[in-house]
């Protein structure tokens, strides 16, 4: 038995394959369109090593444009903010960030939204237009369970965005997330139940929010989350496959109108651009 404790004091080295870095964009745009404007702040990291801790990562020329509006005030210029290295808000590298921090929501309603920026020399695009999301009515705790009696339940309502196909993604607070299409409720009201992964105690507040989403990131959404789902392997399987977003190096599109990376496998971002509406609510568990 001493043997045994003494051997579990070895230092393992673990000889990590290296990686080659990639960028990670975090560029989703919520709107409260019950005030004037919105916060937008973007936050980027690059990827590394397990081990390694992670550092600012210095974009040039962050900007995101308006199509539509053909004045200076389609375009807004965005800068590090010293506080946060890592994110990046309104505002120009002489004159510092914007200190309201915010933007019109009269700016991302009507025409389509381009992202770019410079990154190591390469500039790097995304496009998306708003999208907008319905209010949520309710949401009210459970005593159902699913897997577990200790899990929490709580139950959404809503009515759908009438005469068209929609796609929603509910943050339910503590990195979770669930997407929903209204193939089988449209028009109509729908009320649903989630249970938390997380272990919920009486006194805490879930923050909940619906947003507005399109079907490409509806899709990406999905992946993100089947890919995150912890399974029989633990939290450090090999993923299945990389979730591709909707950032991609500028380099050699040759049409502006077509956004992919067919025949550059290789050249994409981690991370998405959209832009939704938000409606937000929350409940204390009991």
């Amino acid at each position: 038995m001493f043997i045994l404790f003494i051997s579990c004091e070895d230092v393992v080295d673990v000889d990590l394959p290296p990686e080659q870095p990639k960028l990670v964009v975090d560029a989703l745009i919520r709107l409260n369109l019950e005030e004037e404007a919105s916060p937008l702040r973007i936050k980027v990291t690059t990827t590394g090593a397990f081990f390694d801790e992670i550092t600012p990562t210095p974009l040039t020329s962050m900007q995101l444009q308006n199509e539509d509006i053909t004045t200076i005030a389609g375009v807004v210029f965005l800068t590090q903010d010293p506080d946060n290295p890592n994110e990046y808000v309104p505002g120009s590298d002489e004159a510092g960030p914007d200190p309201s921090g915010l933007v019109n929501n009269s700016f991302f309603l009507e025409g389509r939204l381009i992202l770019t920026f410079r990154f190591e020399d390469e500039l790097y695009l995304a496009e998306t237009r708003f999208v907008p999301a319905p209010p949520i009515e309710s949401v009210v705790q459970g005593d159902g369970t699913l897997f577990d009696e200790d899990d929490t339940e709580v139950i959404v309502t809503f009515t759908d965005i009438p005469e068209q196909d929609n796609f929603y993604v509910f943050d339910f607070d503590f990195s979770e997330y669930l997407t929903v299409e209204d193939r089988f409720f449209q028009d109509q009201q729908f009320d649903f139940s989630y249970f938390y992964d997380a272990d919920l105690e009486a006194g805490d507040v879930a923050n909940i929010s619906i947003l507005g989403a399109d079907e490409t990131f509806y899709n990406y959404m999905g992946l993100l989350i089947e890919q995150s789902d912890l399974t029989d392997n633990g939290p450090f399987q090999v993923p299945v496959t990389t979730v591709r977003g909707n950032i991609l190096k500028a380099e050699g599109v040759d049409n502006i109108n077509i956004f992919d990376n067919v025949g550059r496998p290789q050249e994409f971002v981690l991370g998405y651009f959209a832009v939704s509406q938000e409606f937000k609510t929350s409940i204390t568990i009991e």
